[in-house]
């Protein structure tokens, strides 16, 4: 994966970083950023640099960042056609306080910009895993390492900002009702894993470590309030 950064100030070329030094397989990220020559000039939409880029298998990555995603730019991409291979955060202190904040938010954005749900969670799990070769990851098939995020819908009037605090319009969002990591809760929302308070028994500390990563260390209990153990 490659950044080009402001290396185009050195009188290097996207369309030279993209046709004559990148192999098929090699990624681009920061694709709407808009400073290093994605755009065509007259039409706004991709560059040659982009477009044969692709066609020679390069692959393009979002990476959205503090300073990498402006929607003058992602807007007549998308509706080009040019959509990205991989949806990506480039989290760091200051993108997450700013107009990136976090993974669900650069997903809702391409929802905005049109893309299916399917499409969004395609190309934010599964595509990713295969670009950097660990097929292992990003999938449900039997074997793999049971991470699981559960995501709700919700629909309503929504604004998404890009690194410079423009704001575009939406009518959903997708918000994480619940993440396992390796088979284990690890956040749970809206207590959808747990039982009702009414329902736990007498001196019950909290849920089962086999399958409960919020259990504290060297506490126990089985499963949704049962006996309790040690473990």
């Amino acid at each position: 994966m490659v950044d080009f950064g402001s290396n185009v100030r050195a009188g290097r070329t996207l369309y030279d970083l993209l046709n004559k030094y990148f192999r098929p397989g090699d990624i681009y990220t920061h694709c709407y950023g808009g400073n290093r020559g994605e755009q065509d000039p007259e039409t706004k939409g991709p560059s040659k640099a982009m477009v044969d880029g692709r066609a020679r298998g390069v692959i393009f990555d979002v990476g959205h960042g503090g300073g990498s995603f402006r929607w003058n730019c992602a807007i007549p991409l998308m509706k080009a056609g040019f959509i990205p291979d991989s949806i990506s955060t480039d989290l760091h202190a200051s993108s997450m306080n700013a107009g990136m904040k976090d993974m669900l938010n650069v997903m809702d954005k391409f929802l905005a910009l049109g893309m299916s749900l399917d499409e969004v969670i395609l190309r934010s799990t599964w595509n990713p895993a295969r670009e950097i070769q660990h097929e292992e990851l990003g999938n449900l098939s039997v074997g793999s390492p049971a991470d699981v995020t559960v995501l709700r819908p919700e629909k309503g009037q929504f604004g998404f900002t890009d690194q410079i605090g423009a704001r575009f319009d939406g009518t959903q969002r997708l918000v994480a009702e619940l993440t396992l990591r390796d088979g284990k809760v690890v956040y749970d929302l809206n207590g959808i894993t747990r039982e009702t308070w009414d329902k736990i028994p007498a001196g019950a500390r909290g849920g089962d470590p086999r399958w409960d990563s919020f259990t504290p260390a060297g506490r126990g209990a089985a499963g949704r309030g049962g006996d309790q153990k040690k473990q």
